[in-house]
């Protein structure tokens, strides 16, 4: 590969090169860095770019490497954190105004990690208020856009990580998952993108949790070869996060899985590009000698969303209300949301909380025998950036409600989601396919997810405006 198409390789591409002394972290920074000053005006990815950090990183990196002290395939790789995340001395502003200022002291234990792995961070990228909207725009930071078409939106919470790797302003990115933000912008753009199980990368230090522990950290790259990588970096227990602890071992099973799968969610419907690409997915596993099954979605979506609305309005007013400014300085959606969590009583939210324990114990009952689920990621692709979700769905009055009718239930459960690449829809906007394993099985769903990775009868393009930018 030549130096000018360093750009187009993934990152263990990219880690090997660095083993054998072809390329230097250096030269991937520098890189990287000049990508992000022609693409940013365009897709506002990033919402701080570390350049110092990442020039010093990547030069203590390059030293390792020369004197044979590399400290494993991360050493070297650039990667982009989401903006709700804390790395120390850098700002975190969950996209808010109310923290617009506010410099955290130190790293969650997943920044930890890559630090200690030798990964270079490049900067922090675009999240919406709070991590709550469905695409990436605020008041602070403005309107992140898509590199398959900057008309339209990557999607949210997790919009500007997306976009960094999508447009390949760098390899790999951090974001988070509280209800399907890791996954339906990796489905807007072409992506993989990991909704690990609850405790799988240990979490502390960070922004309190907007809807008790439906959030995860997700991970973001163009290859399951990627998501690999990072995952052996960040997995592992740590006594500062309990649910961390004894979880079983990431392993595919020995056996062939047996996957069930839905593409509807009562009367609300999908656009039929979007069930085409999962009926080319399950022909694919079926010719691999997988056992597909139709079967009814195990959960009850109304229910889901009265709960995430009830635990997610409380969760807003307990961050916005120390604030004097707070009605001033949100943005008129999250302001609507504080008001509705100010008026519910603590008995209306316990009451909520039980509700969820039983939803969480009958969507559980209701699983069955399946090893794994495959869904649709989201119900329709991408959308213009401008608009709050998509006009139309399967033919039907749009809502982000049922845009994201396939994803908040895996977050209810703790369980592990992943996104993979479908076939994109016919005027190249891209699809996203989504497979779902139980609790601490994130290994099926890797299984899988590979396995269509490698056998899908498309491959992965890049945007053109990625290819405009080289």
């Amino acid at each position: 590969m030549a130096q000018s198409d360093l750009w187009r390789a993934d990152a263990a591409t990219l880690s090997t090169k660095l083993n054998e002394g072809t390329v230097t972290s250096l030269d991937l920074v520098e890189m990287y860095l000049a990508r992000c000053e022609r693409l940013q005006p365009i897709l506002n990815a990033f919402v701080f770019l570390d350049r110092q950090g990442a020039l010093r990183a990547a030069e203590q990196a390059d030293a390792r490497q020369r004197a044979g002290r590399r400290r494993g395939p991360l050493d070297g790789i650039p990667i982009s954190i989401k903006d709700n995340l804390f790395v120390g001395g850098i700002a975190a502003t969950w996209g808010s105004l109310l923290f617009e200022h506010h410099i955290p002291e130190r790293d969650d234990i997943c920044v930890e990690r890559l630090r200690a792995a030798g990964a270079v961070i490049i900067g922090k990228t675009a999240t919406p208020e709070f991590a709550l909207m469905g695409r990436t725009q605020s008041r602070l930071h403005g309107i992140t856009r898509n590199p398959w078409n900057p008309r339209l939106t990557p999607g949210g919470s997790s919009g500007g990580a997306v976009a960094a790797v999508a447009a390949a302003m760098a390899p790999l990115a951090i974001g988070t998952d509280a209800g399907g933000s890791t996954r339906m912008p990796a489905a807007y753009t072409g992506l993989v993108g990991l909704r690990p199980s609850n405790g799988r990368v240990p979490r502390r230090y960070g922004f309190p949790p907007m809807a008790l522990d439906f959030q995860a950290i997700g991970l973001i790259a163009r290859t399951m070869d990627d998501i690999y990588l990072m995952l052996s970096a960040l997995s592992g227990a740590d006594p500062r996060d309990p649910s961390s602890i004894n979880l079983p071992a990431l392993a595919p099973l020995e056996r062939t899985p047996r996957i069930g799968w839905f593409t509807n969610v009562g009367d609300e419907t999908i656009d039929k590009e979007v069930e085409e690409a999962h009926r080319q997915a399950r022909e694919v596993l079926t010719s691999l000698g997988y056992r597909l099954e139709e079967c009814a979605p195990p959960y009850d979506v109304a229910e889901l969303r009265s709960l995430w609305d009830t635990i997610t309005a409380v969760g807003a007013a307990r961050v916005a209300l120390p604030f004097v400014r707070w009605k001033v300085d949100l943005t008129d959606q999250i302001s609507e949301l504080v008001e509705r969590g100010v008026r519910v009583t603590a008995v209306d939210y316990v009451r909520a909380v039980d509700k969820l324990q039983e939803f969480r114990s009958q969507t559980a009952a209701n699983w069955g025998s399946f090893d794994a689920l495959l869904l649709p990621t989201t119900a329709a692709p991408a959308w213009p950036a401008e608009d709050e979700f998509p006009a139309t769905i399967g033919g039907q009055p749009g809502s982000g409600a049922t845009q994201a009718m396939f994803c908040g239930w895996v977050n209810a459960l703790g369980f592990s989601g992943l996104n993979v690449p479908g076939l994109p829809h016919l005027d190249g906007r891209p699809i996203g396919l989504q497979l779902v394993a139980p609790f601490g099985r994130d290994g099926i769903a890797m299984q899988i997810g590979r396995e269509l990775e490698r056998s899908l009868p498309w491959s992965y393009r890049w945007p053109s405006l990625a290819e405009d930018h080289q």
